[in-house]
């Protein structure tokens, strides 16, 4: 009898505290998780994306690199090619492959994955940068499919959070409503998208193709003059997203919903984020957070 009361009162103190740690969980998968994976990684809004080229010119070298645009040398120099009226963008996002690049292009190109990265609005920034650099790779699996490189990136995003999670929590986590379904409601397309990570390709297809990061396009727009400039890069989305099999939006030509976002889009310092929104408002599912490509 001695012995029974201590064991009694330890048993109630884990039942106690296995019932704490549970029933906030239990309500949790009661409720049937509804947040996107995106509001999660991207904190659902980019750091530039309310910023436009006018503002971006008030800020000093150290205030632009504290939101993560590239400073360093030559961060205005573009490819002076592309000023030329016959300049083939097609081509040029055909060509957008590091495994093709030599050395010194490699490195110019990984510091606009980083640029990309950065401002996307995202804390995981070095998860983002291997996502691109795989997309953009063409002796990577994921090379050019954007709806396999969104999947591996949210497994990543996951792996690193069970990691980093008190091991009890996460384990009753996975037994009660698994890990495969922490964003369940991300999307309704039979082939969709996030925004931010669409974005994300369309600035890098953007930065690839001028041959330098914001501040480079900045200068492209300004020499080129705004018109002609937004039919040139209105062709390099309208290509890339192409290449990544998007087609069309709700039966639209993906070239005509670009055409139609590119006027606004390049106010701002993250246009792409800018065209992947307009599309998103104009798909099957509308302004969900995800292109939904098929319906």
């Amino acid at each position: 009898m001695k012995n029974f009361v201590p064991k009694f009162l330890f048993f109630a103190a884990i039942v106690l505290l296995f019932s704490t740690v549970t029933e906030p969980l239990l309500s949790y998968a009661d409720t049937k998780p509804t947040k996107k994976f995106e509001d999660d990684f991207f904190f659902g809004e980019g750091i530039l994306e309310n910023l436009t080229y006018e503002d971006l010119n008030k800020l000093s070298d150290n205030e632009l690199e504290n939101l993560g645009v590239y400073t360093g040398e030559g961060a205005e120099e573009f490819n002076e090619e592309i000023l030329d009226d016959d300049f083939d963008f097609e081509a040029a996002i055909e060509e957008l492959d590091i495994s093709k690049m030599e050395n010194d292009e490699k490195e110019e190109f990984l510091i606009l994955v980083k640029e990309t990265a950065t401002i996307s609005g995202t804390e995981e920034v070095k998860l983002l940068e291997e996502a691109l650099i795989g997309l953009f790779d063409g002796n990577s699996e994921t090379f050019n499919d954007l709806e396999a490189t969104q999947e591996q990136l949210e497994e990543k995003y996951l792996e690193k959070l069970e990691f980093e999670e008190i091991a009890l929590v996460s384990k009753v986590k996975k037994v009660l409503f698994g890990s495969d379904t922490v964003y369940a409601a991300k999307k309704k397309g039979k082939v969709a998208v996030g925004i931010y990570v669409a974005g994300a390709a369309f600035n890098l297809a953007i930065a690839g193709v001028v041959g330098g990061g914001i501040s480079a396009v900045k200068n492209y727009i300004k020499k080129k003059g705004i018109k002609k400039a937004q039919e040139g890069l209105s062709r390099v989305v309208t290509a890339q997203a192409k290449k990544l099999k998007i087609k069309t939006i709700r039966g639209v030509a993906i070239a005509t919903v670009i055409g139609s976002a590119i006027g606004f889009a390049l106010n701002y310092g993250d246009p792409g984020t800018a065209i992947a929104k307009f599309s998103d408002g104009r798909d099957w599912y509308k302004n969900n957070g995800w292109i939904d490509i098929t319906k």
